[in-house]
């Protein structure tokens, strides 16, 4: 396949190193100058589970590729989701089909608006993957991808795609109920993610406190009674024990939305904390806690923390 993976961000460079080793044409869309200087003259270097190993790849912005691409995989962040799509609207044909495991919901809506639903794959993964620096990516751990179509019908395209992926070592299954996936995999992020953000403690650190445990885990409650609200049988235990092993191992994570707060870039606020506010506001159901992290996030989103 002739594949766009759109963000060299950690996630973006792990597809798209494993799918050009296994023969695939693969080009990455970015708009960081410095990512793209150092991968056009170091190539993607990937290191960890999968060895050392470096893929020479074209890089560049959208405007630098000319005709329409069979599949676009979005690695951007949630609210990066349209622009991106938009600066890409060119490399989109008759034949092109699109692929998101993006944290958060709402992705697949803002893809919609530049492809049909009959052509996008949505789904989610747990692969860690870690940017350690432009160009340079570890990868310490195994871990999955599940997928479906968007418009819930089956078809030999997506099979090729979840087919290709697994071919990749990624470990790909096709899950006609990923919805449920990616509301727990929300849940998990909306509650760690936001919480860390505010204030500034690590995994282990949230994990050890009586208080931030109990906003942690009433912030799950509060998505999973959203989840089901909108029929989905999501597994509040399957969540929790989730996160109780991030407490335990993986105790000196900064979450992704500290690090942007830190670095004073935006935050994924709107397709994760503030969908799910959103969502239950929508569906006339109260979630005070999350509204109220989703609030505080957005009044400094953008905006490094004062020394």
């Amino acid at each position: 396949m002739k594949i766009a993976v759109i963000g060299a961000g950690a996630m973006g460079s792990l597809f798209a190193g494993r799918l050009a080793e296994k023969g695939h044409d693969v080009s990455l869309i970015e708009v960081s100058a410095a990512m793209i200087e150092t991968i056009g003259a170091h190539g993607l270097r990937m290191q960890g589970l999968f060895g050392d190993r470096a893929y020479s790849l074209p890089v560049g912005p959208a405007d630098r590729y000319t005709g329409a691409f069979d599949l676009l995989i979005i690695f951007t962040k949630g609210m990066h989701t349209t622009s991106a799509m938009e600066a890409a609207r060119h490399a989109i044909g008759p034949q092109t089909w699109a692929l998101t495991v993006q944290n958060g919901i709402g992705n697949v809506e803002a893809i919609e608006a530049f492809i049909s639903r009959d052509r996008i794959v949505m789904g989610m993964t747990n692969w860690p993957s870690t940017l350690i620096e432009p160009g340079l990516i570890n990868v310490p751990g195994e871990g999955e991808i599940k997928v479906w179509a968007a418009n819930g019908e089956k078809s030999e395209t997506l099979e090729a795609i979840a087919n290709a992926l697994d071919d990749a070592g990624l470990h790909c299954t096709l899950d006609p109920h990923v919805e449920v996936a990616i509301w727990e995999k929300l849940a998990f992020n909306s509650a760690l993610n936001s919480l860390a953000a505010v204030t500034g403690l690590t995994v282990g650190e949230m994990g050890d406190g009586k208080e931030t445990r109990e906003i942690v885990f009433t912030i799950v409650d509060e998505v999973v009674t959203v989840a089901k609200a909108r029929g989905l049988s999501v597994d509040a235990d399957h969540i929790r024990e989730a996160i109780e092993h991030a407490f335990a191992n993986h105790r000196q994570h900064k979450p992704s939305m500290l690090q942007d707060r830190l670095a004073g870039r935006r935050m994924e606020i709107s397709t994760i904390t503030g969908a799910v506010s959103k969502a239950g506001e929508a569906l006339g159901i109260e979630t005070p806690v999350t509204t109220t992290f989703a609030r505080l996030l957005s009044v400094f989103d953008g905006v490094a923390p004062r020394v």
